[in-house]
């Protein structure tokens, strides 16, 4: 059993070779002129040719073209040197040596020897790791020359995978065999994984204040136990984080200021490889507060800052948002927690930084306190605040949109040159430029640059996409039950944020095809304007007595409330055919049975809109009015005004995870929803602009119900005879929805909801006392193929009380 190494002693000797060819070159001296007695010449020589020799494996113009020296060329002895070096940094040679012949001209040859090949590269031992995954992962593959690096990173990678399997005193050992008869070797590494170490009790001494479950709960290392979920696998890395960090911070966190970790060791059974970890620790004194204040600040009050110091006890409850409790921290006598207490200064320094205060310099500042005999120690707690100069923002710049028109990107900026600088409002623009939807998402963070004045420069660096593409899949909802759609969505048309939509829905209950454009900045003005030309056919799966057929053109114009960008006013006007035939089989005729109708619609309506996310926002609003005039001067058969409004707030309440490594940790919200509708006059000749509710898919969402089963006159089953379709409609309706999110991240959401509601004959009978309640649980995520959400939901005021199973799918989520 023989290791082979690789002769590195002859890289010395090479780079000798090298210098003494340096002062060979300088002198002229070669041999054949020597022996003439020539007189010698200094300079660079010409190089004639190039020989290689020892070459087997490596050919030889592969070889001459790493050294980097041609024929022709006139060389000194430093190119010679940088010859040698690229031949040994190709990792294909043990040794190289240049030597020169003849006069006038030189003849280089460059002699070497070639590293083994390796022709097989064996792995023994492992059980707990995949051989191909450590060959793959170090490179470390037959048939390629010899590299002892590699096979030093292939134990290192073997070793470090182990301990975090919990084997943390595994034997590897290499063995290079050579092949005879050829330059090749096999490599070999041994695996001696020993017993998995299992920590199967932590014995904590020296603490008297601290228990033990306390300090044990504080570390990631953990006993094993009767669940799957505790192995107590032993993780070298995260048991010395545990010793170093994770106790340190909790005993500091109850006011052990000067805790320490004295010794530990960890005693392991070779036979059964159980363990036991014994923690030494001085606990030293608990330390009280004894005064707490605040030096240097002027922008903000003690007060403000204070509550940034302050907890609320409530434990779990409380992070999820769901319990308050009374707030301490800054009270004379209590415990201090120096964990929180350096933990509010990152709170403070971001509260600086949203009003400008960009250099704004927080020092905490603890003082022990003589202890009175009889009374526990205290220490007095400082934030020595030097508050600077607010930051102007000098330039605001946008890099990187080779496509997309710089006005567009400027127009979701929110600050500008000139603004106090805000931590705040430049994550706003970050979150609004990322919503374009235009560039590669993640964006990379905006680059803030100080300035020898004390202003700032930002830069918005930003990576084009392809926006335009070809959509194709399926949907569930709008009361047409399973469809598919197939269309070609573009929404930066010229680069100037203008969208172009082409897209057929097709399916057993619909076939509907739409054309639409709009442009967010006409003329690249404030007036948004989009146009939309439609032809489609439904037929729905909840009102199977016949269907319908629309075609016409839609335009609607927006302009921003003065002095407001979230707030936008918006007027429209639309035109269109509605036709209706009744199935020959269906008795049923109050819904389909009815002459064709022209629809002569303007519409105006205001909108303002703070929420963070379309889809899943944790914080902001949406409010929106719109009123619908039908027939009157504007003609058709529709002699009726509709109003609908909607209102949704949301708030975060806590959020789980560390987000101070750039992570976004998941985060918890309380959403409130409220719709309204109302249908003022005669709409008889389009019913479907009057409202039902039940379900999730078609009408108004009330989930622990079938569709459509909320009724003016009460709860009717889906499939009921004793009410028509007609009478299920009616001329107003409330819904409220109260909801308590948790985000898990951008695309998947889950949380529980409570919904109320109910559909009213006429405005004049609405009651909001009297609503229809469900409640439930859900998950709703994004997919390539649009977002999807299931509920799971009771209806409290069904005929018979129970649960409801609701599935969404497609663009009307």
């Amino acid at each position: 059993m023989t290791f082979v190494k690789p002769n590195v002693k002859r890289t010395g000797k090479a780079f000798a070779l090298a210098a003494a060819f340096l002062a060979f070159l300088g002198s002229a001296a070669f041999e054949s002129l020597s022996a003439q007695a020539q007189p010698q010449r200094t300079g660079p020589q010409r190089v004639d040719s190039i020989m290689v020799v020892g070459n087997e494996r490596v050919a030889e113009g592969s070889i001459i073209a790493i050294f980097g020296v041609t024929p022709g060329a006139e060389v000194t002895g430093r190119e010679i040197q940088r010859g040698i070096k690229q031949l040994f940094a190709s990792q294909q040679f043990r040794d190289v040596r240049v030597r020169a012949r003849g006069a006038g001209g030189v003849t280089l040859v460059v002699e070497v020897d070639e590293q083994p090949s390796m022709r097989s590269v064996i792995i023994t031992g492992l059980e707990h790791m995949s051989e191909r995954e450590v060959r793959d992962t170090t490179d470390l593959v037959a048939s390629f020359p010899y590299n002892q690096q590699k096979v030093l990173n292939a134990k290192a990678y073997i070793r470090n995978g182990l301990v975090r399997e919990g084997i943390p005193f595994a034997t590897i050992e290499e063995r290079v065999v050579p092949v005879d008869g050829v330059n090749q070797v096999d490599v070999f590494i041994d695996v001696t994984e020993g017993q998995r170490v299992t920590i199967a009790q932590v014995e904590f001494l020296g603490n008297e204040l601290l228990a033990d479950e306390t300090l044990a709960g504080a570390m990631a290392t953990r006993a094993e136990g009767f669940l799957w979920f505790r192995s107590g696998a032993y993780d070298e890395e995260r048991y010395r984080a545990d010793l170093g960090q994770g106790l340190p911070a909790l005993a500091r966190s109850q006011g052990f200021l000067d805790f320490q970790v004295v010794s530990d060791s960890l005693v392991i059974d070779p036979a059964t490889g159980k363990a036991r970890a014994e923690i030494t620790v001085s606990e030293g004194p608990q330390y009280r507060l004894g005064t707490f204040s605040i030096e240097g600040n002027t922008r903000f009050t003690d007060e403000e800052l204070a509550r940034a110091f302050q907890r609320s006890e409530g434990g779990i409850l409380r992070t999820l948002g769901l319990r308050g409790g009374e707030a301490s921290g800054t009270q004379v006598g209590q415990v201090f927690d120096a964990e929180a207490f350096n933990e509010a200064i990152f709170t403070i320094r971001e509260r600086y930084a949203n009003e400008g205060y960009l250099y704004a310099q927080i020092t905490p500042v603890l003082t022990r306190v003589d202890s009175i005999p009889g009374e526990p120690p205290r220490v007095d707690a400082t934030w020595r605040i030097q508050e600077s100069t607010p930051a102007i923002v000098n330039r605001v710049t946008v890099v990187g949109n080779e496509y997309t028109y710089e006005w567009v990107v400027r127009d979701r900026i929110s600050i500008l040159p000139g603004d106090v600088y805000s931590q705040d409002r430049v994550l706003r623009s970050y979150q609004a430029i990322s919503g374009l939807g235009f560039f590669e998402a993640p964006m990379p963070a905006p680059d803030i640059q100080p300035r020898e004045n004390g202003d700032v420069d930002i830069t918005f660096n930003v990576i084009e996409k392809q926006t335009g593409s070809i959509n194709f899949g399926t949907s569930v909802g709008g009361g047409v039950g399973l469809s598919g759609f197939i269309g070609y969505q573009q929404p930066n048309l010229f680069g100037q944020a203008k969208a172009g939509n082409l897209r057929w829905d097709f399916g057993r209950f619909l076939n509907s095809f739409e054309l639409s454009y709009s442009d967010p900045a006409m003329f690249q003005g404030r007036v948004s304007g989009t146009v939309s030309l439609f032809n489609s056919r439904d037929r729905f799966a909840q009102f199977q007595t016949g269907r319908r057929r629309r075609i016409g053109v839609t335009t609607r114009f927006g302009i921003p409330w003065p002095g407001s960008r979230a707030t936008r006013i918006f007027a429209g006007y639309g035109i269109s055919r509605t036709t209706y035939e009744q199935f020959d089989n269906a008795e049923d005729n109050t819904l389909f049975g009815r002459p064709p109708g022209v629809q002569s619609q303007l519409s105006v309506g205001v909108t303002r809109q703070t929420l963070d996310s379309p889809l899943f926002p944790t914080v902001g609003s949406r409010q929106s009015l719109n009123i619908e005039f039908n027939g009157g001067v504007l003609g058709g058969d529709g002699q009726f005004t509709r109003i609908l409004s909607e209102g949704s707030w949301w708030t975060p309440v806590g959020t789980l995870g560390d987000q101070s490594g750039g992570g976004r940790p998941i985060r918890f919200a309380l959403g409130l929803t409220l719709r309204t509708g109302a249908v003022f006059g005669d709409a008889s000749a389009f019913p479907f602009d009057r409202f039902w509710m039940g379900g999730v898919q078609f009408g108004q969402q009330l989930r622990g119900y079938d569709e459509r089963t909320i009724t003016p006159g009460g709860f009717f089953a889906e499939n009921s005879d004793a009410i028509s379709d007609i009478g299920r409609l009616g001329n107003a309706y409330i819904s409220l929805t109260a909801e308590y999110a948790l985000r898990l991240n951008d695309q998947v959401s889950t949380g529980l909801f409570y919904d109320a509601g109910n559909v009213f004959t006429d405005p004049g009978d609405f009651d909001p006392t009297r609503l229809f309640r469900g409640a439930g649980f859900g998950m709703q995520l994004v997919t390539p193929f649009g977002p999807i959400g299931l509920d799971y939901a009771y209806g409290f005021d069904r005929a018979n009380p129970g649960w409801q199973l609701h599935f969404r799918m497609g663009p009307g989520f």
